[in-house]
This record gives structure tokens, C-alpha cells and sequence, in this order.
């Protein structure tokens, strides 16, 4: 199984509520400031820093069970001493008798038990009492704190305590902790991400990381900045109240304040989300003087960069901006070709035969499909999700699957195709086929079983080519003299002969791009620049220059930034337009020998066009 490994992240705030708990730092009751991020998922196979981390978990229990008034600000607990449990190997007692809240008394006089259930690295199922004479917990000014440690390997977590779904993530350091109240006023209402694909900004925010379902928390803070577990039959709401990028809110079956929110393409645009907290009954916390029960965070997309990583087996992907990877998949066979579908999951063509498809967050691991897969070399999808695969090394076939994407392939287009390596649709579903061996590009109408069209004047050893959403066709010419891209205007036949042909600045180019305004960049490993040609094409090319060697791949983001492979020295460089001379960002750790870049979500600026 590939496994994942995931950075540290920076300070954000917690998430931690009736579904979800953050790791933070400070005491229950203190307003502590809160830590790290929250992590996606569970039984992943997670390659993390090597030890164990104390998590402290701090819980204000209030005089009364059931009370619902402000807390006092209670101080530092120092003794007696915390439970301890160590998470090394499982650990399971009886856990109490289920009960509508998810706590039972009778743990101690004037107490209550909770039930620990968390599973990751290490196993825990435990019960604990909570009360003024529990073990680890002290007086404190309106109830009780209490305290217990547990002794965890570093990874991410997710299980229960109490009524409360968790999920958390133990850091290789002596302060993690959980700080909780029971039963409390809420004093700020808060949307936090509640996974690894997503983050709170130093300004407040929240950062979606690429496509697909993104969970994000509604959570209580009471005036001392503690998240509330507790408050009965409790009810959450979210909506877009404001922005121009169009969100889709869902909520979760699992929990009422747990919600799942999505964006159908790339955008440089934000929005607004509302949040709102009901609760029942006489002793409704929002019916409390001073309480707040509404919240609001603007909500940005942020495309995340894959990277195919030849040399060392992996796929390293990044959040545009950040030189560090967000995660790296690991256990992959020399990555070829990438691409991102409209949900999120990574394609990845390995050789000798297969393609891995990974779900967000990436730490699960892959459907493979490996029927009809031999020596993949290029990749595409159409907009229904189904996945077409070039296979050369003398199969010389196009493979179609369909999701899920088990057994074998549902369709084999083989007429015309000779050496495959480079495919693109266009928004009618034409598939085209970039044909080396036989110096053609092929198209094929659907349902793909006819004959084809054959475009084959104008082409020399062609290596790639692209679309515009025009239906324009780019193709590079590798061996031309001198080397060029050459257009072709649709319709398309037999007969097509290039509108254009592009050379200046063109020397021994890699994979060509188009920008989502439909300029053309063209990577010159001969070169070791990059340049740009804006419609129609003919006049000087803008050369972008400064930390290239061998660039064999490139990608534009929905900003305009220019991400470029460099084979030559193991590095993804950034350009940010108008790509002023000087100027460029460095993308080194974790990337040897790319061979392919992919964005989520996609633009229509990589060897792929998805209609």
C-alpha cells in the first residue's frame, strides 16, 4: 500500500465540537491558543515522524451535570495527578452502558463516566470518570477540572469520547492537548476545516485544497475559548451568504454540525459562509445573555499541484504558493502521467502496466487498474469521469474504462493508433491521439468505433499536443527543421494542414500548455526557457528564463501562474505573470526527475483538455 506523508502544518485554529477535536495548546478553562490541523481520515497509512506524543485531554466539568451558566475562568490544573494511558498497544475495558448523551454517571460521586474510543497507529477503548472526586480531577471555581494523559505514537487519529466524535493529530511533542467544556454558553460560533485538504489562514479564513468534498466544522467556543461538548439536542445550519465563487453545501447524516463543502471549478474568486446553532428546551444556551450563535468565514479555492516524481517513486503534491509538500504518495512504479477528475482523485499511469486512482485525501489506498494497461504514457477524461489510457511499447491501443473502474476495460480503440503519447477531448468528447511512431494525430468521434480522422501533414516526430476551447489543435514537432507547434483549425479531416506554424524560440520542446486565455507556452529543453505566444501566434514570443534545466512539462493555474518540471535539476519552478525576467519561485523538496504536472482543480493549460 503507497503511503502518505503529510507536513506539519502551521498554527491554525481547532476544530472541535460534537463531531470533530483539534489538538491545541493551553488548559480547559484558560482560552488557550490552539494548534494543529485536522487530520483526514482514518486507517490511513501514514509515514510520520518516529515516537510517541502526550496528549493531554483537559475537561471543565460544571457543578451540575446539566448546568448551562457562564463558567468561571478556572485556574491551571496541577494535581492531583492525570490519568494515564499509554497508547503503545491496545488498550479496551468495558465501556459503559450507552446513553442518549453519551456520558453515564456513577463514575464517582457527583460524577460521570466518558468513553474513549480512538483508533489510528494505537487503539484505545477506555472509560474514564469525570467529577469532583474522580481520579485526575481537582476543584476549580464553578465545577471541576479534570485531566488525563495518553501516551500516543505520532500520527492521526479519529474515535470517540463521549457523545463526541473526534479526530486529532499527535505531534512528537510534550503539549498536545484537547481542551473541552461540558455544557457552556456559546460565546463565538466558528466554521474550522475538519481535514487535511483544507486550513484556516493567519487572517481567519478557510483555504479549500483542490477539488472535491471538503468537511468543514460548525463549532461552540465559551468565553474562555473552550470548544462545548454537551449542549443537548443541539441543530447546525450552513449557506453561502455572499461571494462570487459558487458553493455547494452539504450536511452530514453523521452529526448535525458537520458539513461538506464543494466548488465545481477553479477560481480565483471567494466566498461567504453562514453558520447558525439552534438548541431546544427550557435551558436553550442561545437564549443565554451574552451568547452568539452565528458566524461567519469567507471561504477561498486553492488548486493543488501534482508532480510525478520518476526518479524516486512518488507523486508530491502541493498547495500552489507553498514549497513544501502537502503530502507525498508514496509506493508508486516510475509515474508517467497525471490528471485530476472534477472530484478530486488523482490518476496516476505507472509503469510497466497500471494506473492507480487515489481519492482525497490521498491516504487510502488505490483502486488500480491494470487490465489492457501496458506502458501507459498519457492520460484523459471526459466530463462523465470515464478514463482513456495510451498504452505504447507495442500495444499500440487506447483503453477506455468507466467508473469505478473495475475489471476490464470497456472499450479498446486500436485503428490508427501507433505509439500513443499524448491524448486530449475536446468539448464534443472527440478524443484526439497523438501518434509518434506514425507522425499522426488521430480523432475519434464517439462512440469511438468508427473510423478515424487523420491529420498528418505538417508533422515531424510530434511528442505533444493541446486544445483551446475553441477546438483549435496544437501539436509539437520534435525532429521538425527547425523544431515548431503547428495549429489546425476545425473542422478537421484527412486533409487538415497546419493555419500556423510556430518556431521562434521553439528548441527540442517538452510538453506545450495553453493558458486559460489561450496562450501558448512551450517548454525548450534545448533551451532551457519557456515561451509564450499569444493569438495568432505570429509575432515574438515573450522568453521566460531563470532556474530551468531540461524542462520537459508545465501547468497554469487558474491565477495565471506558471509552474515548470525541470528533469535537468530535480525542481518544479513558479512563474507569476507577467513571468518578469528574475523572478521565480523554487519547488525542490521532494521532486526528482519530474516527468508530469496536474492541477486541482484543472485548467485547461496541461496536455488535457476535460470538456
Amino acid at each position: 500500500m503507497p503511503r502518505l506523508q503529510i507536513s506539519p502544518a502551521r498554527p491554525v485554529r481547532t476544530a472541535i465540537t460534537l463531531v470533530a477535536v483539534l489538538l491545541v495548546a493551553g488548559c480547559a478553562g484558560e482560552g488557550g491558543t490552539t494548534g494543529a490541523m485536522m487530520p483526514a481520515g482514518n486507517g490511513a497509512s501514514v509515514s510520520a515522524p518516529n515516537g510517541t506524543g502526550n496528549t493531554v485531554v483537559k475537561i471543565f466539568v460544571p457543578g451540575s451535570s446539566q448546568a448551562i451558566g457562564a463558567m468561571p475562568k478556572p485556574p491551571l490544573i496541577s494535581t492531583p495527578a492525570p490519568q494515564i494511558f499509554s497508547g503503545a498497544a491496545p488498550i479496551t475495558t468495558p465501556p459503559p452502558a450507552a446513553t442518549t448523551s453519551g456520558t453515564q454517571s456513577g463514575g464517582s460521586a457527583g460524577g460521570q463516566v466518558l468513553a474513549i474510543n480512538v483508533s489510528g497507529p494505537a487503539t484505545i477503548t477506555q472509560t474514564v470518570a469525570v467529577g469532583p472526586n474522580a481520579s485526575g480531577c481537582s476543584p476549580a471555581p464553578g465545577g471541576t477540572n479534570c485531566q488525563l494523559t495518553l501516551n500516543l505514537p505520532v500520527g492521526t487519529y479519529t474515535g470517540t469520547i463521549g457523545n463526541s466524535t473526534i479526530a486529532f493529530t499527535v505531534a512528537a511533542v510534550s503539549n498536545n492537548a484537547l481542551n473541552l467544556a461540558l455544557n457552556a454558553v456559546p460565546s463565538q460560533l466558528q466554521i474550522v476545516p475538519a481535514s487535511a485538504m483544507s486550513a484556516q489562514t493567519a487572517q481567519g479564513s478557510v483555504d479549500l485544497y483542490g477539488a472535491g468534498k471538503h468537511a468543514l466544522l460548525v463549532e461552540a467556543l465559551d468565553a474562555n475559548n473552550n470548544v462545548i461538548v454537551g449542549n443537548a439536542a443541539s441543530s447546525f445550519s450552513m449557506s453561502q451568504a455572499g461571494g462570487s465563487l459558487p458553493l455547494s453545501v452539504t450536511q452530514s447524516a453523521m452529526s448535525p454540525n458537520l458539513f461538506y463543502v464543494s466548488a465545481p471549478s477553479s477560481s480565483s474568486s471567494s466566498a461567504i459562509l453562514r453558520a447558525n446553532a439552534n438548541y431546544q428546551g427550557p435551558s436553550n444556551p442561545c437564549a443565554q445573555a451574552g451568547s452568539a450563535c452565528r458566524g461567519t468565514v469567507r471561504v477561498n479555492l486553492r488548486q493543488i499541484l501534482g508532480v510525478a516524481n520518476s526518479n524516486i517513486n512518488t507523486v508530491a503534491l502541493y498547495v500552489n504558493g507553498q514549497t513544501t509538500p502537502l503530502a507525498t504518495i508514496q509506493g508508486i512504479t516510475n509515474p508517467q502521467a497525471l490528471i485530476f477528475d472534477g472530484l478530486g482523485n488523482l490518476f496516476v499511469a505507472s509503469q510497466p502496466g497500471s494506473v492507480n486512482v487515489y481519492a482525497p485525501p490521498y491516504n487510502q489506498a488505490p483502486t488500480t487498474i491494470a487490465s489492457g494497461v501496458n506502458r501507459p504514457q498519457a492520460l484523459a477524461l471526459d466530463a462523465r469521469g470515464n478514463l482513456f489510457v495510451a498504452n505504447g511499447s507495442g500495444s499500440n491501443t487506447v483503453t477506455l474504462y468507466s467508473p469505478p473502474y473495475a475489471g476490464r476495460p470497456s472499450q479498446i480503440i486500436s485503428a490508427n493508433v501507433d505509439d500513443p503519447v499524448s491524448l486530449a477531448l475536446d468539448s464534443n468528447a472527440d478524443l484526439f491521439v497523438l501518434n509518434a511512431a506514425a507522425n499522426t494525430v488521430t480523432e475519434y468521434a464517439p462512440p469511438y468505433t468508427g473510423a478515424p480522422t487523420t491529420i498528418s501533414k505538417g508533422l515531424f516526430a510530434p511528442n505533444s499536443l493541446a486544445l483551446d476551447s475553441h477546438g483549435n489543435l496544437f501539436v509539437a514537432n520534435l525532429n521538425s527543421t527547425p523544431n515548431s507547434v503547428v495549429e489546425y483549425a476545425p473542422p478537421f479531416s484527412n486533409q487538415s494542414a497546419p493555419v500556423a506554424t510556430i518556431s521562434n524560440g521553439v528548441n527540442e520542446q517538452g510538453t506545450i500548455g495553453l493558458s486559460p486565455s489561450a496562450n501558448l507556452f512551450v517548454p525548450n529543453q534545448g533551451a532551457n526557457t519557456v515561451t509564450e505566444y499569444v493569438a495568432p501566434y505570429t509575432g515574438q514570443p515573450t522568453t521566460i528564463v531563470g532556474g530551468q534545466s531540461q524542462p520537459i512539462a508545465l501547468a497554469i493555474d487558474s491565477l495565471g501562474n506558471l509552474y515548470v518540471a525541470n528533469y535537468g535539476n530535480n525542481t518544479v519552478t513558479e512563474y507569476q505573470p507577467p513571468y518578469v525576467a528574475g523572478s521565480w519561485t523554487t519547488y525542490a523538496t521532494g521532486i526528482s526527475a519530474p516527468l508530469s504536472l496536474a492541477l486541482s482543480p484543472a485548467t485547461n493549460s496541461g496536455p488535457t483538455l476535460l470538456p
